[in-house]
């Protein structure tokens, strides 16, 4: 088996670097609206400030598409380094019941936060919300066993108007293990390293059955650090190189009694009936 070192990585990164020529930005200019069926879903976060907002809506889903086509339009967000403030709201975007994308708003100090980076934002714009929010069940489930969380996963997702508030499918598989690049160009496009180090660990073990995660990005200098989850089961992980692994695979219930996962579109009385029936 050929062996392919992440540095290679760099080679084809050079070519990918991404400017702006504006501190604005359409935050949501590149979710495809046209395409598939979407819903928003607000989900309130604690918040030592907590407004009234949060007890009236509460968690609210929102289908109607007009109005996510006119805010997609008009968000157009001035870069802010003024987020220190706690949020107020979880704001996600689910195409096909798969989330595509999450904001979160703080309504006191008016900020929304994408993708590591803040954007001014006008709270009374939350209010857009309000003539098509729709209340909405959630549950907060946990799991000792990981054998009965992958069912639950498998089981919920074929359920209509059942959505995952955070990405669950790492835990489709037993565990993980970690790779990292370090040193790209603080500016390197970020889209572009995630297809490369798929590619690699694909060619590298020559198997597919395992799910990459982006862990974090960070800027030091002008430099850029990634770390990236592959999560999978053990001997996948022992497939591939030891010394390209930043850490050995492990466990996702290492350290920990359980894993807590929260679905919305559920309570628990129809979590619980849905599990029986799945087991029976």
């Amino acid at each position: 088996m050929k062996k392919i070192h992440l540095q290679r990585i760099f080679i084809s990164l050079l070519l990918f670097f991404s400017f702006s020529s504006s501190s604005a930005k359409l935050i949501l200019s590149d979710l495809d609206l046209n395409s598939g069926d979407w819903v928003v879903i607000g989900v309130p976060v604690h918040n030592y400030k907590a407004l009234p907002v949060q007890e009236e809506l509460g968690t609210f889903i929102m289908k109607d598409l007009d109005l996510m086509k006119s805010i997609q339009k008009s968000w157009d967000l001035e870069l802010t380094f003024e987020d220190k403030c706690d949020y107020h709201y979880a704001l996600k975007f689910y195409q096909n019941a798969q989330l595509v994308r999450t904001v979160k708003l703080n309504l006191h100090c008016g900020y929304l936060t994408y993708d590591g980076l803040s954007y001014d934002f006008d709270p009374s714009r939350f209010g857009e919300f309000r003539k098509a929010a729709k209340a909405i069940d959630w549950s907060r489930i946990s799991f000792a066993d990981l054998g009965l969380l992958k069912l639950a996963i498998r089981t919920l997702d074929d359920k209509p108007n059942v959505f995952w508030y955070d990405d669950v499918y790492p835990y489709t598989y037993s565990g993980y293990f970690m790779v990292g690049v370090n040193n790209l160009p603080w500016n390197a496009s970020l889209d572009s390293l995630d297809k490369e180090i798929y590619q690699n660990i694909r060619e590298t073990t020559q198997a597919d059955n395992f799910y990459l995660k982006k862990y974090f990005h960070v800027v030091r200098g002008d430099k850029l650090f990634v770390r990236y989850l592959v999560n999978c089961e053990e001997p996948f992980a022992r497939s591939y190189p030891t010394e390209d692994q930043y850490l050995r695979w492990r466990s996702h219930l290492q350290g920990t009694d359980s894993v807590r996962v929260v679905a919305i579109g559920v309570n628990r009385s129809r979590y619980q009936r849905i599990m029986r029936q799945a087991n029976e």
